[in-house]
């Protein structure tokens, strides 16, 4: 397997709070392991967020707009991103976000 090296800066606090919890834990044997399965949680939960998948449908459809795609390709792209969304989610983001921007409407007025 190879390896890409990262620099990761991060404040003295945090290293000594990570320091802390790698010697009483022995849970990570050393911070480059800590980071990287982090880094691994942080993206498996970015790929869940709704926002990202309404994201990925845009720049699906934004692709299929300037190269032609067979409406079977694209149907099955969609079907693939409509099965790895949660409805509900999506539904409750957008009313969080139309809330969220009638308040600062309403502020602003």
């Amino acid at each position: 397997m190879k390896y890409a090296n990262v620099s990761v800066k991060f404040p003295e606090e945090l290293d000594r709070e990570l320091e802390q919890f790698l010697e009483e834990t022995g849970v990570y044997t050393n911070k480059s392991e800590f980071i990287k399965e982090s880094v691994r949680r942080h993206l498996i939960e970015l790929n869940n967020e709704p926002a990202i998948a309404a994201l990925r449908v845009e720049q699906l459809l934004a692709r299929a707009e300037q190269e032609p795609v067979s409406d079977d390709e694209l149907h099955g792209r969609l079907d693939d991103l409509r099965q790895r969304v949660d409805e509900e989610e999506v539904a409750d983001a957008v009313a969080a976000a139309r809330e969220e921007t009638a308040d600062e409407y309403a502020d602003h007025a």
